[in-house]
């Protein structure tokens, strides 16, 4: 039996993805993982103590300098094997940029929290895509409104990987779109615009995969788009977003300039 000691003065999630990820190659050892997070001087002589027991490879990634140091030495003093995760890569990427590095405890955890609220963003765009709730309308940071084919869906994915939270509702000729629409910020509303022919075009291809031919017929598109731009017209703090000739990103990127000047 091997023991792998993972130590940080953070959450130590990081070393230890490190560490599994290696010992896929090894599927024949018996390996027990001890994680020891938020680490510091206080703690070490615990951790030394089982560590001279298990003989045990050390794992570590500890940004502030003197407590990385201080663990290195005593450990590496009992003849017990130490890999210094943050010292080595950190040295690496200082060299290359120039740059002297932050060190700063938890900041590998503050990446960590943003990974998972970015999760929750897609979550939530997920559960409010085209038109599927009108539930928590208020934790959304960007709510989309447009026509059929109008890449609401699409924009929206791209903008929750961002970390936004969406959702988006079509707006159906003669359909009255939710009430909790009205109870929001407005400012986080868009509205999704399209030229006629090119939205012809978009539907031309889906009806045929559809074989719905009215779907894509010219006069019914024109109704449509006359009735999304008469609904815009009631609603002037909504913003306008021409997406005729513009790509997922370009829209997106677009959305979230506006975003940021409002705030």
């Amino acid at each position: 039996m091997k023991y792998i000691y993972v130590i940080s003065d953070g959450t130590g999630e990081t070393a230890l993805r490190f560490v599994r990820a290696f010992l896929v190659h090894f599927p024949k050892s018996e390996v027990v993982l001890r994680r020891f997070g938020n680490v510091n001087n206080a703690k070490i002589n615990e951790i030394l103590k089982k560590a001279l027991i298990e003989k045990p490879l050390i794992v570590a990634t500890i940004a502030n300098n003197d407590l990385r140091l201080n663990i290195t030495n005593i450990f590496m003093q009992n003849n017990i094997e130490v890999m210094d995760l943050f010292g080595y890569f950190i040295e690496k990427f200082e060299t290359f940029l120039q740059e002297k590095a932050i060190k700063a405890s938890g900041l590998l955890h503050t990446i960590s929290d943003k990974y998972f609220e970015k999760i929750k963003a897609i979550e939530y765009t997920v559960m409010h895509d085209d038109n599927k709730s009108a539930k928590d309308l208020d934790k959304a940071d960007i709510i989309l409104i447009g026509l059929s084919r109008t890449s609401k869906t699409p924009l929206s994915i791209y903008l929750s990987q961002e970390g936004y939270k969406v959702a988006n509702f079509a707006i159906v000729k003669d359909e009255k779109l939710p009430d909790a629409l009205n109870r929001v910020n407005q400012d986080k509303i868009f509205f999704l615009s399209i030229s006629p022919q090119r939205l012809f075009e978009i539907r031309q291809e889906r009806a045929k995969k559809l074989g719905v031919k009215s779907y894509a017929q010219m006069s019914k598109i024109y109704e449509e788009i006359e009735y999304a731009e008469n609904l815009y017209k009631k609603h002037p703090s909504w913003k306008k977003i021409d997406v005729t000739k513009k790509s997922i990103e370009e829209a997106a990127s677009e959305i979230i300039e506006y975003l940021s000047k409002k705030i």
